[in-house]
């Protein structure tokens, strides 16, 4: 997997055609991976049917990956490829997004406290938040932890479900170094959030602004 910083060229592209249940994002990591190009690929979010790709790197390694994605691997038929050009992000790999990650659950504790745990490496991480999660992006949450969940859990289930991983940084490294963003699915609780750690085991869970944003 390449590593460091992206400079130089960045592209978004949305790819049409027979595109899906082909392999053409294993494909595209793969290449980009050769090219050591930055970013991600994944399924349209307005269009199951296209694949969408971030791609970020030297000038010409970008246009090496713009090629591919004009032809797609064997298997594929591409029909379309809209490409425009696109903010470098800094993106610190490239990867598959809009993949299962794992499970969550958000329990209420009886006394009146929340722990929110994530499925990480097949193990569970546990932080505690003394308030309810919020989906509104200003109401930012305390979170206590993020170290492996010591004992089985506590409390009634208040939500659960799969996350994906988000970021520019895989992980758990982002985990490690303390700004995690990552994807819930649940019913209370939808779409994109933030673990930023403050200091010591001390974080906060943040909403983040998106179409399920309060």
């Amino acid at each position: 997997m390449a590593a460091g910083r992206a400079s130089g060229r960045a592209i978004r592209a949305t790819v049409r055609g027979a595109v899906t249940g082909v392999g053409f994002r294993d494909a595209t990591v793969a290449r980009a991976h050769e090219l050591g190009v930055l970013g991600w690929v994944r399924h349209a979010e307005d269009d199951r049917e296209a694949i969408a790709v971030h791609a970020e790197g030297a000038p010409d390694a970008v246009g090496a990956l713009e090629a591919f994605l004009r032809e797609g691997p064997d298997d594929a038929r591409v029909e379309d490829t809209e490409i425009t050009t696109a903010k470098v992000e800094g993106h610190e790999q490239f990867a598959i997004r809009g993949v299962r990650a794992g499970a969550f659950a958000v329990r209420e504790r009886d006394d009146g406290a929340f722990e929110l745990r994530l499925e990480v490496d097949g193990a569970e991480r546990a932080w505690r938040v003394p308030k309810q999660p919020s989906m509104r992006p200003a109401d930012k949450r305390m979170a206590f932890g993020g170290a492996p969940a010591a004992g089985p859990p506590e409390g009634a289930v208040w939500d659960e479900g799969s996350y994906e991983q988000g970021g520019r940084v895989p992980w758990p490294e982002a985990l490690d170094r303390g700004h995690a963003v990552f994807v819930l699915h649940g019913d209370r609780l939808r779409g994109g959030f933030a673990l930023q750690r403050t200091r010591g085991t001390q974080w906060l869970l943040i909403k983040r602004r998106d179409a399920h944003a309060a």
